[in-house]
């Protein structure tokens, strides 16, 4: 007797392969979807981390600018409304408190000072403010300013330039040009740029000196820089800090009249933070008044508003399948105008810090 042999026939096998295949593309989508979502996810849990870091770090700077050093040069700042702001604070690393005797210390500059585009500043001395070095500039293992400008780490701070006896000129602020600091034991020089190396509007010059002026005594103060750079990175003194920063803008209140309240809060009463105004909160609101630092007398400054915006690189799966689920668009803080673009599908996360420096407006 002969045994049966049973099999497939073609028709069942290819039913078979067609089901597999609907399978497999429905997995495959399933994974690719999966995985954006999660590359999204992660980005999001990224940049939540970089905006603890630079609440650390900026933060902790801000509260201690002005520390030591003339109450007028505690801060300066480049105002944008089409661009991130550029923020400079006093570097208070920089400073030997031991056996001060004064507390405006400041490099005297003798020479070079106009505040527009680039100066080649002489300053008195040997680059520091108070004797005693911090930084080492070429590298050898020995401390020899307190100016950064170490081009072996492509590291360069900057400087707010600020008359000692004057506060109510308001003041300047640059970044040191690369490899331009050359320290003597009598005379130092340093070129510094206004703008930045991002051209356009950079800080502008001290108010002119008025017949009712003390005589002037300009002094470089060695400062911290931080700004976002072309590449969308939070840069401190050149180094990246955080990546993918959309914006960043700052509003200072400085207290005009000493009340200790802000003036003139468009705000419906009682006003409530965030505050804005345009006579002494300059940079809050849009379409208002500018901070442009030789304008205000920064020994009157109370509080310094930041507000930083991380997006994240990669759209959401969704957004990224169909361009027309895009809602996402650009936060303007404070007065900044947002750009015309389309909504997108990255995700955004804002961090907005209030911050009372301690060392300004006791003296």
């Amino acid at each position: 007797m002969k045994r049966r042999i049973r099999a497939f026939t073609l028709a069942e096998v290819m039913v078979a392969m067609a089901i597999l295949g609907i399978v497999s593309v429905f997995l495959m989508e399933m994974l690719a979807r999966q995985t954006a979502t999660y590359q999204v996810v992660d980005q999001v849990a990224e940049a939540q981390t970089n905006l603890r870091v630079i609440t650390d770090l900026v933060e902790r700077e801000l509260r201690v600018t002005g520390f030591m050093v003339p109450e007028g040069g505690a801060v300066c700042a480049v105002d944008r409304t089409n661009a991130p702001d550029i923020i400079v604070v006093s570097d208070a690393l920089a400073i030997n408190p031991i056996s001060q005797t004064q507390n405006d210390l400041g490099a005297r500059i003798t020479a070079g000072y106009d505040g527009t585009n680039t100066d080649t500043l002489t300053i008195q001395g040997n680059s520091t403010v108070d004797g005693n070095p911090f930084y080492d500039s070429d590298g050898n293992g020995v401390q020899d300013s307190d100016f950064v400008d170490v081009p072996g780490l492509n590291q360069r701070g900057g400087v707010i330039v600020a008359d000692r006896n004057n506060p109510g000129r308001g003041n300047s602020c640059a970044w040191i040009e690369a490899n331009t600091l050359n320290i003597g034991a009598n005379v130092s020089s340093v070129r510094v740029d206004y703008d930045f190396g991002q051209g356009g509007t950079g800080s502008l010059p001290l108010r002119a000196l008025a017949a009712s002026d003390n005589p002037q005594e300009l002094v470089a103060i060695p400062a911290t820089v931080y700004m976002v750079n072309p590449n969308n990175q939070l840069t401190r003194n050149g180094v990246v800090l955080a990546e993918d920063v959309e914006d960043m803008q700052a509003a200072f209140f400085i207290d005009v009249d000493d009340d200790g309240v802000v003036d003139n809060d468009p705000q419906p009463a009682p006003q409530q933070p965030p505050f804005t105004s345009n006579t002494e909160y300059p940079g809050s609101i849009a379409g208002g008044t500018q901070y442009q630092s030789g304008s205000w007398d920064h020994s009157r400054l109370r509080e310094i508003r930041l507000s930083v915006v991380i997006r994240t690189r990669a759209q959401d799966a969704d957004v990224a399948e169909d361009p027309t689920l895009a809602t996402n668009t650009f936060i303007a803080m404070e007065n900044r105008v947002a750009p015309a673009q389309p909504a997108d599908g990255s995700r955004r996360r804002v961090l907005t810090m209030t911050v009372k420096p301690r060392n300004v407006g006791l003296r």
